[in-house]
């Protein structure tokens, strides 16, 4: 068994784990990103069937979350808990990804049949990896700072990632489509090499994590529930629930933005696909500023109070772009400037803060369940995905959005598809950042818990003073 739990993780480790930001990105964005514009577009396929594809994968994603946390859990081979599905998830991912941005030809039924059961594998293979990876992270330190630091240095790599994923597949394109080939040929060896890259950097992860998960003896293994009794369990703890329900509104916005990026930049603000390369390199590159800035204040202000601030600043300036009529590349840049604010808050603290809730439970149940808690966390972000994808889908469909129009599609269609992006996405950033107000997980109450965890784990006596109020009630 580990001792040393509050360890420091060599640099080298911490570079290699944090590859797998830029394989999240790889493949959660890209497909947020263009696989709707990708079936609407290069496919023809109705909007509202689109989104409705979308929304069934997720909700498959959903459905099978739990059951990968809760297996990730139990999982001991020689490659180590989590680690294990990683090595399962890279022919998966390759697979499904490469064939999901594949079109063979079907018509009506089959079709939709063939883009709904690629999106069902897509998603399978993704919670394969995001699962075990983001728990994982869970059980390399026990060390507050750490993990933050671990998760920063993964943003500041995600952000690469992102220029992969948002940025470089539309200069491709462009090449591609510069060099004679036609718009789907385009797209489609474009999403083959994304989902080369995704694998790659999963490669590096697996390679690079051998022997980084902590061996964390509990003393009530054998008082393990089943998985909804475990879920409903960790839902009573008050930071956890707080974090669970702002990420579905989060996810919403997010998703808003992802999802219909393509359709603002290309149609409503009327930029050519290399102007769009140039505005999404602001997001990539301008975020790993603004974490590199984080990171020196994470340490010196509170950061709930970040968080809160960050986000509704975003929120603010996502709402009055669409009253402003976007119409310019420098316009545009700006608006990315005000959204990465809260946009690499949130991705740099989200999961630290849900690593510390993983401690909340094991004080209470005496025993951890990352993988549970993780999968639990995941799956509101994917309701909050299809919860987006299907609204895109059907207001789309309703105003009369025509894929062969493009930027000449009528004033009604490219309204709707700002005010989704602008005002929808910012009333959510609002909304998740007002949520935050009533987390009570702070860092003094967090070393308040684990010092008494720690005894507790060694059969010593503890207390609960100071961190009471993040217990559940039944526990007190």
């Amino acid at each position: 068994m580990e001792t040393n739990l509050k360890r420091k993780i060599p640099f080298g480790k911490k570079v290699g784990y944090s590859f797998g930001g830029a394989t999240d990105t790889l493949a959660y964005d890209f497909v947020a990103l263009f696989l709707m514009f990708f079936m609407t577009d290069m496919a023809g396929i109705n909007p509202a069937v689109a989104g409705t594809i979308i929304s069934l994968g997720v909700i498959w994603d959903v459905i099978t979350d739990p059951i990968i946390g809760a297996l990730s859990d139990k999982t001991n081979t020689r490659f180590g808990k989590k680690r294990t599905w990683l090595l399962v998830a890279m022919p998966a991912l390759l697979i499904s990804y490469c064939l999901l941005f594949t079109d063979l030809g079907f018509t009506g039924g089959a079709q939709t049949a063939y883009f709904v059961i690629l999106s069902m594998a897509f998603w399978t293979a993704y919670t394969c990896f995001s699962v075990p990876y983001y728990s994982m992270g869970a059980s390399m330190t026990m060390d507050n700072d750490e993990r933050t630091k671990i998760r920063m240095l993964g943003m500041i790599i995600q952000y690469v990632g992102i220029f992969f994923s948002n940025v470089a597949p539309t200069m491709l394109v462009t090449v591609l489509l510069n060099s004679g080939m036609d718009t789907y040929q385009a797209w489609h060896i474009t999403a083959w090499v994304a989902a080369a890259l995704c694998v790659g950097t999963l490669a590096v992860v697996f390679v690079s994590t051998k022997g980084i998960e902590l061996d964390i003896e509990t003393k009530q293994e054998e008082k393990r529930a089943n998985f909804f009794k475990e879920a409903v369990e960790a839902l009573k703890i008050k930071p956890y629930l707080i974090l669970v329900i702002m990420n579905i509104f989060y996810r919403v916005g997010y998703c808003l933005v992802i999802t219909l990026m393509t359709y603002y930049i290309l149609y409503s603000v009327g930029l050519s696909t290399g102007q769009m390369s140039v505005a999404t390199f602001v997001i990539s590159f301008g975020g790993i500023v603004v974490v590199s800035v984080l990171m020196k204040f994470v340490g010196k202000f509170d950061k709930i109070k970040i968080f809160v601030v960050l986000n509704i600043i975003t929120g603010a300036a996502m709402i009055i772009a669409h009253f402003l009529n976007i119409a310019s590349l420098g316009a545009l840049v700006v608006l990315f400037v005000f959204y990465l604010l809260g946009s690499a808050c949130y991705w740099s603290m989200n999961m630290p803060m849900m690593y510390d809730t993983v401690e909340v439970d094991e004080f209470q149940s005496g025993y951890r369940k990352e993988g549970t808690m993780f999968s639990i966390y995941l799956c509101v972000q994917k309701v909050g995905y299809a919860i987006a994808a299907s609204v895109i889908g059907q207001v789309l469909a309703r105003v009369g959005y025509d894929d062969t129009l493009g930027a000449a599609n009528p004033e009604p269609v490219l309204n709707a598809i700002s005010a989704m992006f602008c005002i929808g996405s910012g009333v959510c950033f609002i909304i998740a950042a007002l949520i935050m107000l009533a987390y009570p997980l702070k860092a003094d109450v967090y070393e308040k818990l684990y010092a008494q965890l720690e005894k507790k784990r060694a059969g010593e006596e503890y207390n609960t003073e100071g961190f009471a109020h993040v217990l559940s009630k039944k526990y007190r």
